[in-house]
């Protein structure tokens, strides 16, 4: 607040004058040109990017804990299963464009829910850390592609406004992330910590529900009495 508040006298308010003038007539012409962001249409696509948040503030907050303490994991190998899943997630955001074009975006994201569904699936029944540690590995597959493909079809959803809505969507980027870590570690506080990962599994899976979202948007007229499944021969 006190960099907002100071920041008015670092800036040169000629060029501050030009600055908001520019923006109000930008705002202005991207309102007349419909490029309005609705959250409705942008809202599965808000709650998958805060469940995998959640899933992967689980992992960053809780793997070395979960591996050492419920897992009789070494101090050593507790530090493991995070450095796997980033080499895992890199790998998989490599490689993830591939499977795009090839399979389509909605069968991506499904197999990537049900991979990372998996993955806490294996962490919970874990017998033991090397069990463990293959789950968190397969938790770096599915939820790595999920945000890339989040943020693709926000931007397909309102091509005239990605900027906008890119930036509402990454807002629950930090909702995951305030609401994983403290969610998993009540749970296992009160619970346990093996029922406590059954939590952002769940959440998880329910990307699958909303993959449809990541679909091509069908071209239309948008006059809202457009029927489905016909042909636009026109």
């Amino acid at each position: 607040p006190a960099a907002l508040i100071a920041g008015r006298w670092y800036v040169d308010q000629r060029g501050a004058q030009r600055a908001d003038r520019a923006g109000r007539a930008d705002r202005a012409e991207a309102l007349q040109g419909g490029a309005v962001v609705s959250m409705r249409p942008l809202l599965p696509l808000c709650l998958v990017m805060a469940f995998a948040y959640i899933g992967d503030s689980t992992v960053s907050n809780w793997s070395a804990k979960y591996l050492e303490d419920v897992l009789q994991g070494s101090e050593q190998l507790a530090t493991v299963p995070y450095n796997v899943y980033m080499v895992t997630t890199l790998l998989g955001r490599s490689f993830g464009d591939l499977g795009v074009r090839r399979f389509g975006a909605v069968a991506v994201v499904r197999a990537g829910a049900l991979l990372a569904g998996g993955g806490f699936a294996v962490v919970a029944a874990a017998p033991g850390a090397w069990a463990g540690m293959g789950g968190f590995t397969l938790l770096g597959l599915g939820l790595c592609v999920l945000v890339p493909q989040t943020f693709a079809a926000a931007g397909r959803l309102f091509p005239g406004a990605s900027d906008a809505a890119v930036a509402r969507l990454n807002i629950f980027n930090y909702v995951g992330f305030l609401v994983g870590s403290p969610l998993v570690g009540a749970l296992g506080g009160v619970w346990s910590y093996r029922a406590a990962m059954l939590v952002p599994m769940a959440l998880v899976l329910v990307t699958i529900r909303y993959a449809r979202s990541f679909g091509p948007v069908p071209a239309g007229y948008g006059d809202g009495h457009e029927r489905p499944r016909t042909v636009d021969v026109g």
